[in-house]
């Protein structure tokens, strides 16, 4: 595994970093979450792990230590989650089925929504087969040159990629959880005996209690954990062993099978020159879409017949609504376009080139896309209103079929 080694200027807040922007839209993702079972319904997403404003802590000589208590130890433990039941342990055990762990979603959300990390769940061979397709699926998406609508976290991205995890990597895991273990740190650095008897009054161990996903039930961080106290000298140590163990160790298995799948399908060593972050714009593509960029890649055919004057004020009013559109409404439309939710990295990406075909004038029909070719169909509208409501109502729809 890649090693873990934080050191104490590490722990820090990442300057000019914060983790992924929020997303909604999850439809394109939804096939990934299935586990082996095919036929299980698609499982309902899971929410981040909840927090407590460190304003409404009752104040003692520390709230940021506080509020680290508070988020470890309610935040992971949903309180329908204990420990695993005598039966279920037995099926681990024994290595008997336990449908419920087998049938669970490949993937969930510890942080923020639409950002992944796998679930190893039952680690039967079926399951852990399962991981490495999906590999294979990324290692084939980066062979082609398609866009890949799985968004895994930062770290899992290193990991594949054999980089090393660090501790800050957990602001893009849990960036609630990072949070508190950054502000323990810091207070614990402070001198003065207020700030120890603060930490001390925590009565934090190396044990730690984990969310369902993640394997349930507490487990310790080194040996006889549960019996030794977080203090001033060993608090790098527990938040080192923290992130390593919520980040690698609870999925090290499904992780290892993710980066075989990978190099299936890709050559050893043609990711070592790529960042954590180039790997992502070559898989996911630029999320954020700039109309500036959409525009350079995109060529117009008329099929219409009109003045040239009419197509150039028809195409003004097609990019001044593309522009006001919301970053969602932008991801819609070319997702509508071209069968991705996104741009990718670079003009290469783009096989074809987005082109948009200018019908004749029809205020009644609606837009229409050919993804195969990326290419938009477009009446010649007789306002820009219409155009607008139209376009709009064509991506919202998002009903696909053949024309």
């Amino acid at each position: 595994a890649p090693p873990l080694a934080p050191s104490s200027q590490e722990l820090d807040a990442p300057p000019g970093t914060a983790p992924p922007s929020h997303q909604d839209s999850l439809s394109p993702l939804d096939v990934f979450n299935l586990a082996a079972n095919h036929s299980a319904p698609l499982p309902s997403v899971s929410q981040p792990a909840p927090s407590l404003p460190l304003s409404s802590i009752p104040s003692l000589s520390s709230p940021s230590i506080i509020a680290t208590k508070t988020s470890i130890h309610h935040a992971l433990t949903p309180s329908t989650v204990t420990v695993r039941d005598t039966q279920d342990k037995l099926d681990l055990e024994l290595g008997g089925p336990s449908l419920g762990d087998e049938t669970a979603p490949l993937f969930y959300q510890p942080g923020k929504r639409g950002f992944y990390s796998p679930r190893l769940s039952r680690p039967s061979e079926v399951r852990l087969n399962a991981f490495r397709n999906v590999g294979r699926l990324i290692g084939l998406c980066l062979l082609q040159n398609e866009l890949c609508p799985l968004f895994l976290n930062r770290h899992v991205i290193k990991y594949i990629l054999g980089r090393p995890v660090r501790f800050h990597d957990l602001a893009f895991f849990d960036p609630v959880i990072y949070e508190s273990l950054r502000q323990l740190v810091v207070d614990a650095e402070k001198p003065g005996s207020d700030n120890a008897t603060a930490l001390q009054a925590l009565d934090l161990t190396f044990s730690i209690d984990l969310c369902i996903e993640e394997g349930g039930g507490s487990i310790e961080l080194i040996n006889n954990g549960r019996d030794i106290e977080v203090t001033n000298v060993n608090i790098y140590q527990y938040v080192r062993k923290y992130a390593e163990y919520r980040m690698i160790t609870a999925q090290e298995k499904a992780l290892k099978k993710l980066r075989e799948g990978l190099f299936d399908v890709i050559p050893a060593g043609s990711l070592d020159t790529l960042t954590a972050e180039d790997f992502r714009l070559l898989l996911n593509g630029v999320g954020d879409i700039n109309v500036t960029t959409l525009i350079g890649y995109t060529s117009f055919n008329d099929e219409s017949g009109e003045s040239n004057d009419r197509l150039v004020t028809f195409k003004r009013w097609l990019w001044a609504v593309i522009e006001k559109m919301s970053p969602m409404e932008k991801q819609d439309l070319v997702y509508f376009w071209t069968g991705s939710p996104a741009l990718p990295a670079s003009e290469e990406g783009f096989q074809p080139m987005p082109s948009v075909t200018i019908r004749p004038a029809d205020d009644s029909h609606l837009p229409s896309a050919n993804t195969c070719i990326s290419r938009l169909y477009i009446p010649l509208y007789s306002s820009k209103q219409i155009l607008k409501s139209k376009l709009i109502m064509a991506i919202k729809t998002k009903n696909f079929g053949f024309v």
